[in-house]
């Protein structure tokens, strides 16, 4: 019954049928829409990093709305099917392969970092948290080398008890921090999104 209602589901999502509609490659594309909408994150001529970018739908979005000016990185542990004007690594940001793959790529810093990274879930509520947490905290900390002054971040992150500590870092970050339920997101999803602009580089 469950996979059932799963695939019914599927087929009465209308963010799904504008996704196929539109070229997108999932529905994820309007969740970044939504929240580029209401802050303005995204403006031709800039660099971003999108953290987790399989199957690439937030990169595309993000080239949209660059309009043909700047340049977006994508990065994955999973393969990406080549999208047209963007550099796709496959990779773990962790390693120092990525790394200087990404530092060949952009020839200094990005305006904004992009995460849409999760977990295997495990169905386990707490493990599957923490695990959340732990991934939103290490694209927080590829800030420090990777995001311009005064930049932006937007990073997925499942809602639990670790949520409040790390959006309080945020808001230490960054001038601006804010959590956004973007329509797009599913409505038995824990998953919000956090926003920080004005990001806050520390000296020496």
């Amino acid at each position: 019954m469950a996979v059932k209602a799963w695939f019914k589901d599927r087929l009465n999502d209308p963010w799904l049928r504008k996704a196929r509609q539109e070229q997108f490659r999932s529905r994820a594309a309007y969740k970044l829409e939504e929240i580029n909408r209401k802050y303005n994150l995204l403006k031709p001529g800039m660099k971003v990093l999108d953290l987790g970018a399989a199957p690439g739908s937030w990169t595309q979005m993000a080239l949209s709305c660059l309009k043909g000016k700047g340049l977006v990185v994508g990065i994955d542990l999973l393969p990406i099917d080549p999208i047209e004007g963007a550099v796709l690594i496959r990779g773990d940001i962790r390693s120092e392969e990525s790394q200087r793959l990404i530092a060949d790529a952009v020839k200094g810093q990005f305006d904004i970092i992009l995460s849409d990274m999760a977990p295997d879930t495990t169905g386990i509520h707490h493990a599957d948290t923490s695990n959340s947490a732990a991934l939103v905290q290490l694209a927080i900390d590829l800030c420090d080398r990777w995001l311009k002054p005064g930049g932006s971040f937007v990073a997925k992150v499942f809602e639990g008890a670790e949520y409040k500590e790390l959006h309080a870092h945020a808001k230490r970050l960054f001038e601006f921090a804010k959590s956004v339920n973007p329509e797009a997101s599913l409505s038995r999803s824990r998953e919000v999104y956090l926003v920080g602009t004005g990001f806050r580089k520390k000296q020496g």
